[in-house]
C-alpha cells in the first residue's frame, strides 16, 4: 500500500518538520510494516517535487491542517480528486479537532481524524485493507452509506507517550530545515481563554522520559547533522525534575547541543534556569499575554505581572534570552490595557517581543465569550480569519474596533506586532536561517553554537 501525507504550509513564515505526520507514519508502520509512505511539505517542496507527488498515485492520502492553512488544504484536496478521484483522503490536524464534522463538508475529503491521531489513522488503514468497520474506528468522522456526516466517539488517549515511536524522519528533507523539533510532552493542564488545544490533547499533561527525549536528541544530532533544538511543547517546565534530569544529562554526556523552547515564566526558579543555560538552551519563550492583572485573571492564566517580572529576571539573570508573547482583544482589554502591556514590555528586560491579536476559534472559552459578551464582525468561518488586514474579527463594548485598531497600530510602531503569513521579511529569514545552518554543519560543537547564536542575531534585526 502507498500512502502520501501532506503539509500544507507554503504560507507560513517558519518551515519545520511537522512533527505529527512524523508520528502518524512511525505509528502505523508499527501494525502495518510494508506501507510505503511519501510526504511532501509545501513550505520546502520545491515546484517540481510538488506537481510529481500531485501526480503520483496512491491507495491514501493524510493531509494535516491548521486553521490558518485550511484553505491551502482544501485547494490540494480538490486537485487530487480531480486527477484521482478514486484515492481517498483524509484529513486531521488541529482544525478538524476545532470544528469537528464541518472540516469535511467539502466532498473532497473522506475522513477527518480528530483529537490525538496515531491510533485513529492506523485503524483507517485497516479499514481500508478490509479488517475493520468504520463505526468501530473512535475520533473518526466519515460519510457513511447514505452520504451523512457520521462523528464516532472521540479517541481514548496514549498513556505512555514513550511507547510511540520517534517521528519518521527520513520522510522529511531534513537538510531544508533550519531547526530540529521534538515534542517532549502532550496537552496543558492550564485552559487560558485564548486557547483550544485542549480540542486535541485535553488538559491532561503527558510526559516523555528525560532518557527517551535524551535518545531522539542523539539520533536528530548524529543522523541528521547538528542543528539548534526546539522542545515544540505547550509548557516545557511543567515538572522541574525532569527538566532538571533532562539537563542534567546533556551535560553529563556532553552533547553540546543548543536549544529554546516555551516554558510557564512563574515556575522558573534560579537552580532551574541555570541548570537549563549550562545545558545549551538560549531562549525561551514565555506567554504573558497582558501586564494587566485583571485581564489576566479574566483569562484564567494563573499569573501575575509581579511573577511574570520576576521570572523573566531569574532567566536574564542565567543569560538566557526571553522572548515575550503578548495578546490583543482579550477579555477584560481595553486600549488602556494594551498600552500597560506595551509599555511593560518597552521597560522590560525581555530581549524580543511579539503581540498578536485574539482570535475566536470554536471549542475555546474566547468563542464563547463573545458569543456571549461581545460582536463579531465577519460571518466568515474561523479559517478564513488570518487573511483580514488588519486581523480584528470581533469587537465587546469596552474594546471597539476603532480602539483595536489603534492598539495594533501602537504595537506596529513599537516593532512588536507579529503576523503569521509569509511577508517581505521571509526571504532575508530564510537567507539568515540557512548562514545559520550551515555554520552549525561546518563548524561543530561549541564554535558552531556561538556562530549560529551570532548570526541568528543579526538576521533577527535585519528582519
Amino acid at each position: 500500500m502507498k500512502i502520501g501525507l501532506i503539509n500544507p504550509n507554503k504560507g507560513l513564515k517558519h518551515p519545520a518538520v511537522h512533527l505529527g505526520l512524523g508520528y502518524l507514519a512511525s505509528f502505523a508502520r508499527k501494525d502495518h510494516p510494508e506501507i510505503d509512505f511519501e510526504l511532501i511539505d509545501t513550505r520546502v517542496a520545491k515546484p517540481k517535487e510538488l506537481i510529481h507527488f500531485l501526480n503520483t498515485s496512491f491507495d491514501f492520502i493524510g493531509i494535516t491542517a491548521s486553521s490558518q492553512v485550511f484553505l491551502e488544504a482544501v485547494e490540494i484536496a480538490n486537485c487530487l480528486k480531480k486527477t484521482h478521484p478514486q484515492t481517498l483522503i483524509c484529513l486531521g490536524g488541529s482544525h478538524v479537532s476545532t470544528v469537528k464534522h464541518e472540516a469535511i463538508e467539502n466532498p473532497s475529503f473522506d475522513f477527518a481524524v480528530y483529537g490525538e491521531g496515531e491510533q485513529t489513522f492506523s485503524e483507517l488503514i485497516s479499514y481500508i485493507k478490509g479488517n475493520k468497520e468504520l463505526n468501530e474506528i473512535n475520533g473518526l468522522i466519515y460519510r457513511n452509506s447514505e452520504g451523512n456526516i457520521k462523528t464516532n466517539p472521540p479517541r481514548e488517549l496514549i498513556q505512555d507517550i514513550d511507547t510511540i515511536p520517534f517521528p519518521e524522519y527520513d520522510l522529511f528533507k531534513m537538510n531544508r530545515y533550519p531547526q530540529h523539533r521534538l515534542t517532549t510532552s502532550r496537552g496543558c493542564p492550564f485552559n487560558c481563554v485564548f486557547c483550544n488545544s485542549h480540542s486535541i490533547w485535553t488538559n491532561k499533561w503527558r510526559k516523555r522520559s528525560a532518557q527517551n527525549i535524551l535518545n531522539e536528541i542523539k539520533i536528530l544530532d548524529s543522523k541528521y547533522k547538528s542543528k539548534s533544538i526546539v522542545f515544540n511543547d505547550d509548557s516545557f517546565n511543567i515538572d522541574s525534575k525532569r527538566v532538571n534530569k533532562l539537563c542534567s544529562d546533556i551535560i553529563n554526556e556532553k552533547l553540546d547541543i543548543i536549544w529554546s523552547t516555551s516554558i510557564r515564566v512563574d515556575l522558573i526558579t534560579p537552580e532551574v534556569a541555570h541548570l537549563m543555560k549550562r545545558s545549551g538552551c538560549y531562549n525561551v519563550s514565555i506567554g504573558i499575554e497582558s501586564a494587566n492583572n485583571n485581564v489576566l485573571k479574566q483569562i484564567n492564566k494563573h499569573n501575575t505581572i509581579e511573577k511574570i517580572s520576576k521570572g523573566i529576571d531569574i532567566l536574564r539573570e542565567a543569560e538566557i534570552d526571553v522572548m515575550g508573547q503578548f495578546m490583543i482583544g482579550n477579555p477584560g482589554d481595553t486600549l488602556e490595557t494594551i498600552k500597560e502591556s506595551i509599555e511593560f514590555a518597552k521597560n522590560s528586560d525581555l530581549t524580543g517581543v511579539e503581540f498578536y491579536t485574539a482570535l475566536p476559534y470554536k471549542d475555546s472559552l474566547l468563542y464563547e465569550f463573545v458569543q456571549n459578551k461581545g460582536k463579531m464582525l465577519t460571518n466568515k468561518e474561523c479559517y478564513t480569519f488570518h487573511t483580514f488586514n488588519p486581523r480584528i474579527v470581533f469587537e465587546t463594548e469596552d474594546f471597539s474596533y476603532a480602539d483595536r485598531l489603534k492598539a495594533i497600530n501602537l504595537a506596529v510602531e513599537n516593532g512588536y506586532y507579529n503576523a503569521l503569513s509569509v511577508d517581505k521579511k521571509v526571504f532575508i529569514l530564510d537567507i539568515g536561517r540557512s548562514m545559520a545552518k550551515f555554520a552549525q554543519k561546518v563548524f561543530r560543537g561549541k564554535l558552531g553554537n556561538k556562530i549560529y547564536l551570532l548570526l541568528r542575531n543579526i538576521y533577527r534585526k535585519i528582519s
